[in-house]
């Protein structure tokens, strides 16, 4: 059985309570505003304010409770294998400096861990991409050569300290791995030093105001700053609109205990399709496993199940692990043409900063992207800056990436406004079960909750209009159009949206009673 329905392995190994900074209780003036305490938002305070920016840090929750915490937390340049085709869309001289921002990202990662002296776990691994069939072998000897020759500590070896099948592996020497809730909480706690950090503080739009900026609140409070720095993953604001740009998927995550005698030492991803991760944690004193399974299209609960059920057969035959002691998921978004988004976000708004489309590679991405966007408001030059220019526009790469991804969201947004009303719209839900329903022409998002109570929402994402569907996991309301994610009660988790699911109009279905 679940040791937590909700909770990550990442949140228990980390133990004690989660930060507790206060909300932002009144109109300020700063320097730079950072919107989101993730890898991206507090790595970007911190290097400012070492060089003497005064920033304000909100955060729409609590530190170390989204995106960065819900990952494998690998600190690698070993991305898959994505050399060989950035060599090919970006050329030679672009694929050997994203190699090598992302490889100085895990010793910034590092040094910080030294100097702030952050107890997360941090130690020294190498990263494994391996091929478990002879078809795949190639690819593995193809990507090691491209790795090498852009200088990354890239080798070819044939086994590996895993029980896994394989006919051969590349390893990155060197690469870290640590406790992401144990790091950002650290972090946080150096940050809040030279900064204010406030949480439980939803931006909800910025408004332009020739060179300064008004950031605005839920609570309806205004911070005004000449930069603002969008660090939410997807960012909540419509400039550059990137959510045309960067397009949603999830990953299902487990955790359990190793078992005994299993040799397990490293970070290791499979090259071929399906798609499995892994790697080993013991800061709780307890090896533990951490695995990712296939991805999957976010919002689509048929696709979650299938992934869940791939992963855990996985767990089973390689590990002998019957059930995970945890589960959860994890969003990312994939670049339409293969590179992150980060920097000004448009031509007309030069103090306006995004990062985003890390491609699951989001830690060492994350510091890469913080790290150019402060060269950029201290008017330093980043040689990546180009690269990841946010405003670029490279049809050859990601023009069909772009049209297809659109044309789903556009046909799913159309389809569920089509769907007949459902057959079964007051039907009784079973404790702990949750359905969209349809219901005079309205959709409807239903959940009971195991002491009995029904929760009734609308199912409209307040973001762009599109259907939200249930995550059985995590227990939330998820968009499959762009990504943006609701509790059970209709609260944001995660952007673009920035307003709740709305109270459904009154009707004569299902009452809350159990």
């Amino acid at each position: 059985m679940h040791e937590n329905k909700t909770q990550t392995y990442w949140e228990a190994a980390a133990g004690g309570p989660p930060t507790s900074y206060p909300s932002l209780a009144g109109d300020a003036r700063t320097d730079v505003v950072v919107v989101g305490a993730g890898i991206v938002g507090l790595t970007a305070a911190y290097e400012l304010a070492r060089a003497g920016k005064k920033v304000i840090v909100l955060e729409a929750l609590r530190t170390a409770s989204q995106v960065t915490a819900r990952s494998t937390a690998k600190l690698t340049s070993q991305h898959g294998l994505i050399y060989g085709r950035l060599i090919r869309d970006f050329g030679e001289e672009n694929a050997r400096l994203y190699a090598g921002a992302n490889q100085d990202a895990i010793e910034h990662i590092a040094k910080l861990v030294g100097k702030e002296r952050i107890d997360c776990a941090f130690e020294r691994k190498p990263a494994y991409l391996y091929a478990d069939g002879i078809e795949s072998a190639s690819d593995i000897d193809d990507e090691a050569m491209v790795a090498a020759m852009l200088g990354l500590p890239a080798r070819v070896i044939k086994e590996m300290p895993a029980p896994v099948s394989c006919t051969r592996a590349l390893c990155f020497d060197d690469q870290a791995q640590f406790n992401p809730v144990r790091y950002l909480t650290g972090l946080a706690r150096a940050v809040a030093a030279t900064t204010q950090l406030y949480e439980m503080s939803r931006v909800v739009g910025v408004e332009q105001d020739g060179e300064v900026q008004h950031v605005k609140t839920e609570a309806g409070h205004t911070v005004t700053a000449r930069h603002v720095v969008i660090a939410t993953h997807l960012p909540v604001v419509p400039e550059g609109k990137f959510f045309a740009k960067a397009f949603t998927f999830s990953h299902t995550v487990a955790a359990a205990p190793l078992p005994a005698g299993c040799e397990l030492d490293g970070m290791f991803i499979t090259s071929g399709q399906p798609t499995y991760s892994f790697r080993t944690d013991n800061s709780t004193g307890v090896p533990h496993i951490i695995a990712v399974g296939p991805e999957y299209k976010t919002g689509e609960p048929e696709g979650l199940s299938q992934s869940f059920a791939d992963l855990e057969e996985f767990l089973r035959k390689h590990f002998s692990i019957a059930e995970p002691a945890y589960r959860w998921t994890n969003e990312d978004f994939r670049p339409m043409d293969g590179m992150p988004f980060v920097g000004r976000a448009s031509g007309s708004t030069p103090q306006l900063y995004v990062a985003t489309g890390f491609d699951a590679w989001g830690i060492t991405n994350g510091v890469v992207a913080a790290r150019l966007i402060a060269d950029q408001i201290l008017q330093r030059e980043n040689p990546c800056a180009r690269l990841f220019d946010a405003t670029r526009i490279k049809p050859l790469a990601g023009g069909a990436e772009f049209v297809k991804e659109n044309l789903n969201s556009a046909k799913q947004f159309v389809a569920e406004r089509l769907a007949p009303n459902s057959s079964d719209a007051s039907s009784h839900l079973p404790l702990g079960e949750a359905r969209v329903l349809r219901a005079n022409g309205k959709s409807i998002a239903r959940y009971r909750d195991m002491d009995g109570k029904l929760h009734e929402l609308s199912a409209v994402c307040t973001h762009m209009g599109c259907i939200v569907e249930w995550n059985e996991v995590d227990l939330t309301w998820d968009c499959p159009c762009h990504g943006s994610r609701f509790g059970h009660d209709g609260a944001v988790l995660h952007g673009p949206a920035t307003s709740p699911l709305e109270e459904p109009e009154p009707s004569n279905g299902e009452s809350g009673s159990p």
